[in-house]
């Protein structure tokens, strides 16, 4: 039985939710831990800790960027975070 065409996106709106989650999640998720790693004097332990919790991280931001209805909105609040993350980096540099 074919899914109702009311629940489905768009094309575009599709390409845009899941670029969103793959690219803008990858950079939200790296840059959310150099802003973290910014405020640490020792960063032994934040090498090994970003490389669990940046999977948990990307894809949690992947699932929320699929279920939403606009992709627009996503990529804007994504690239929001992005700029608030480089502002920290530069900010406490």
């Amino acid at each position: 039985m074919p899914a109702d065409k009311k629940y489905l996106s768009s094309t575009g709106q599709r390409i845009l939710k899941i670029t969103a989650g793959i690219l803008g999640g990858y950079w939200v998720t790296v840059l959310f831990h150099n802003a973290i790693g910014s405020f640490l004097e020792n960063t032994d332990g934040l090498i090994v800790t970003s490389a669990f919790t940046s999977f948990f991280l990307w894809s949690g931001l992947l699932v929320i960027a699929i279920l939403t209805k606009n992709g627009w909105k996503v990529w804007a609040v994504y690239l929001i975070l992005i700029v608030l993350f480089i502002g920290i980096i530069v900010l406490n540099k």
